[in-house]
């Protein structure tokens, strides 16, 4: 009984590792996005609809660098540490700038 599991775990292990990144990929990938187009859109230096047409296609171009990220990095924590440092560091840029006057 014992023997089935150890050979049936191996096989699930490389489904759970896809997924993991699949779901790193997407839902970090678009929480980069969100974080920079907030902090581009806050912090550069125009007029309010120009930054924020700017940050949104920076933004856009985030996500699948974030992806491409996830699936190139050979462990899995790395491009999960990476993405979210990067989204925590630029969430406190976007939070620190604060609301335009």
């Amino acid at each position: 009984m014992n023997s089935t599991r150890s050979q049936s775990f191996p096989r699930v292990l490389p489904v759970v590792r896809a997924i993991a990144r699949l779901l790193l990929a997407s839902a970090g990938g678009y929480a980069l996005a969100a974080a920079l187009a907030y902090a581009l859109a806050r912090g550069l230096p125009m007029a309010r609809s120009e930054a924020t047409v700017t940050a949104s296609l920076a933004a856009i171009l985030a996500m699948p660098v974030a992806a491409v990220w996830t699936y190139g990095t050979p462990r899995l924590w790395q491009a999960a540490g990476g993405i979210a440092g990067l989204t925590a560091v630029l969430a406190a840029i976007a939070w620190t700038i604060g609301q335009p006057a």
